[in-house]
């Protein structure tokens, strides 16, 4: 029997599985097996994380007490990250793909969890290859002997979703998927957890400062939710599989891709449950040392997997969600240099044309341009900034981010994500006093958006970004994209001549719409003179957004509300002190009584949280942003 090791732990595959199995065999048996099965993985998801939750809380207070070394802090990290790679296994594959994410992610997960976490990507527990073969002799039909010549029934590689067995026929080797029995009946219970998940998070607005949970963004993890639940039904559908299989390797047959590589397909030997392809062997892309003892070159590998995503992004808008390091290899092909080879096409999405235009646009007004407007206007076709927001804040702080952007890009500096915490801490308090108003009217108005899809391209990112910096420490995707723009010209305005002759045009001011400014200047100058005679006359109520003034109402509100609430307070003790005065004789002066002796307490409660809590935060808030409120 297969097994997984743990330490000095040995653990049987079949003891992984039975858990989620037995769950999707539950909620296979109709509502009310659903709801069981509900409760039941619910108790289970809540008991795992809750005590990881704990046990990496207590593991981080001995070492920052200095009660323990470095070396028995590292090792119980390591015996906490092979529970947890556990407990993911034990939770089956949703919590399994969610592992694999976090695998990559060298930059923000404890290196002792990595080691653990990495044994998601291709080392999943397996089922019995008997049940393989009986599950690919009811879908095809056919007795395997019929099928094949020759059939392993020990898995080559077993994933969260199936498993992969070598099988020959005459000249041809193959590689067969065979999917997990329950898994739609496990996914239905597992994500409608999600569900409810997503929005509890909505409901409270979850955010942060940075990154993706920044104030001044809008985001609906419902939306996220719902386009996570389409991809991973299409993921266990393998005839979907074998499409997105075939154009991928059609995206990438130009010669100048010849080192990207997608598996042959047989669609005869494919059902929705079983997925046959040409068995195509290859080193691990995170496996350095393999990869070294090849003769092949990691830096130029991490190049190659970062412009084969950038050309998915931009020329394709068909790219793959899921590159984790167990889904793309490396072989050595003919001429001596290193070849990719893409599987597992379960999880692709996609661009429209739209999308695709709004990011090269919003590359090349990054990268070339440094201009703030041509980038805004590009966000905003990617869906990613509200139509009708204030553009002068998000333009004059995206101005200073693009600043800094091309004097790190051209000085080879440090990124300030690399910095060290005190460094990041020192620059953030310099931009808070250039830009306080700014970024204050940002997290006012919220104008950015993160659409859904956006969840995957950075999932993939992330992803890449992992495999990246483990074959090269000076990996730097943010600066592998400059020269692939150069690939992208013809992208950008229809070909590549347009695109030249627009950035020379503009640069020396002869656009149409240069000519246009000048010829229709003489209107708009009368136009603007007719607007001030309005303005003169009192025809005209200009409306001015004054952000002190807009502060000021709000820490006004805060104030007011307090004030509020102890007149409330005051009221009902007065009427509990009048009625206790008057007498009990009142029927229901009782019941009467100690309800607004409990709404006055209630109240005046809120007082003194509203002063030295509420408005407290308020003032902090605006003092970190180099303003003031009072």
């Amino acid at each position: 029997a297969r097994t997984k090791t743990f330490g000095d732990e040995q653990i049987a595959d079949e003891e992984f599985i039975q858990g989620w199995k037995r769950t999707g065999e539950i909620a296979a048996k109709g509502k009310r097996g659903r709801a069981l099965a509900t409760f039941r993985r619910s108790a289970e998801i809540w008991f795992y994380f809750s005590s990881f939750y704990i046990k990496d809380a207590w593991i981080l207070k001995n070492y920052n007490s200095g009660i323990w070394s470095k070396e028995k802090f590292q090792k119980e990290r390591a015996k906490l990250g092979g529970q947890l790679t556990q407990n993911l296994l034990r939770l089956g594959p949703t919590f399994i793909k969610l592992g694999q994410i976090f695998s990559t992610r060298i930059d923000i997960v404890p290196k002792e969890y990595i080691e653990q976490l990495k044994l998601l990507q291709d080392n999943v527990p397996s089922f019995s290859g008997k049940r393989a073969q009986e599950i690919i002799e009811s879908e095809l039909g056919k007795p395997i002997d019929e099928l094949f010549d020759t059939f392993n029934t020990e898995p080559l590689a077993a994933a969260s979703l199936g498993q992969v067995h070598v099988a020959t026929k005459g000249d041809e080797t193959y590689a067969v998927k065979v999917q997990r029995q329950f898994l739609r009946e496990l996914f239905d219970v597992d994500l409608g957890q999600l569900k409810r998940l997503a929005g509890f998070v909505d409901a409270i607005d979850v955010s942060s400062e940075g990154g993706l949970m920044d104030k001044n963004t809008k985001r609906s993890w419902v939306s996220v939710y719902f386009e996570m639940k389409r991809l991973l039904y299409e993921e266990i559908d393998y005839l979907k599989e074998i499409e997105n299989c075939d154009r991928f390797r059609n995206n990438f047959e130009q010669a100048k891709f010849s080192h990207i590589r997608a598996p042959k397909t047989y669609h005869k030997l494919t059902t929705d449950k079983v997925l046959t392809m040409e068995y195509c062997p290859g080193i691990k892309i995170t496996d350095v040392e393999s990869i070294q003892k090849a003769g092949l070159d990691p830096a130029d590998i991490s190049k190659k997997s970062a412009e084969s995503f950038l050309e998915q992004l931009c020329r394709h808008g068909f790219f793959h969600c899921d590159p984790h390091p167990g889904n793309v290899a490396v072989e050595k092909l003919s001429n001596g240099e290193a070849g990719l080879i893409f599987y597992d096409f379960g999880m692709m999405d996609e661009f429209g044309p739209v999308e695709r235009k709004g990011l090269v646009d919003f590359f090349f007004a990054l990268y070339y341009d440094a201009d703030a407007k041509d980038t805004c206007d590009a966000l905003e076709r990617l869906g990613m900034l509200r139509k009708g927001a204030d553009r002068m804040s998000v333009e004059k702080v995206g101005q200073d981010f693009i600043d800094r952007f091309q004097d790190t890009l051209k000085s080879g500096n440090q990124w300030e994500a690399d910095l060290s915490p005190e460094e990041k801490k020192k620059l953030n308090r310099q931009r808070r006093r250039e830009l306080g108003e700014d970024f204050l009217s940002l997290n006012a108005d919220s104008p950015f958006i993160f659409p859904p899809t956006w969840t995957f391209v950075l999932k993939a990112f992330f992803t890449l970004d992992g495999i990246g910096k483990t074959l090269d420490p000076k990996y730097d995707l943010t600066r592998l994209t400059q020269p692939y723009l150069k690939d992208l010209l013809d992208l950008k305005d229809g070909n590549a001549f347009q695109t030249t002759l627009t950035r020379v045009l503009k640069r020396v001011g002869w656009r149409p719409v240069d000519f246009d400014m000048a010829i229709t200047q003489p209107r708009r100058v009368a136009k603007i003179e007719s607007i001030v005679t309005r303005l003169d006359k009192g025809e005209l109520k200009p409306r001015v957004r004054a952000a002190e003034v807009e502060r000021m109402i709000q820490r006004n509100q805060l104030v007011q509300s307090n004030i509020f609430s102890a007149v409330l307070s005051c009221l009902f003790l007065n009427s509990a002190v009048t009625i206790t005065t008057l007498g009990t004789n009142m029927v229901g002066a009782k019941p009467l009584t100690k309800s607004l002796f409990a709404a006055a307490v209630m109240f005046g409660l809120r007082v003194p949280y509203g002063f030295f809590v509420k408005l407290r935060k308020l003032d902090e808030y605006n003092e970190r942003f180099g303003v003031a409120a009072k």
